[in-house]
């Protein structure tokens, strides 16, 4: 097919719709790792013909020890379709992810900023205010 889509159209696109800013990184295999929002919201993996889009999403292992352990949420095959649909079915994805994101952030009594859950020290309180307000330390 003549639009078929290809990588620097898709990766540009992909960085297009992701929130802003966002953090690349080419890994060994040859695939990029691109990382949306700050804090992280969504992460899309991109092949020379996969595109796996996943939440962000943290693990801790320890009190200092998080580890992001994205959540998958679909893959395209992006190769084996017109552009159109590609780009379509990656946006969705996007935003499904970063939706179910964002609904996981809660806002913090004290300084009333959404934070993600893993910055939360318990359910309203956010580290920092933890911190300042409940005298804890980390």
């Amino acid at each position: 097919m003549a639009d078929r889509l290809e990588w620097e159209s898709l990766l540009t696109s992909i960085v297009h719709e992701l929130p802003q800013p966002v953090e690349q990184e080419a890994v060994r295999d040859g695939s990029v790792v691109l990382v949306g929002g700050d804090p992280g919201e969504v992460v899309v993996r991109l092949t020379r013909s996969i595109a796996t889009v996943s939440e962000y999403a943290v693990e801790w292992h320890g009190p200092h020890d998080p580890t992001v352990r994205p959540v998958t949420f679909g893959t395209v095959h992006w190769r084996r379709m017109p552009e159109v649909h590609a780009i379509l079915a990656i946006q969705t994805l996007i935003r499904a992810a970063r939706e179910s994101r964002r609904s996981r952030y809660r806002t913090c009594r004290y300084c009333e900023i959404a934070v993600p859950p893993e910055s939360l020290h318990d359910e309203d309180t956010c580290q920092a205010c933890a911190q300042r307000h409940l005298g804890v330390v980390y």
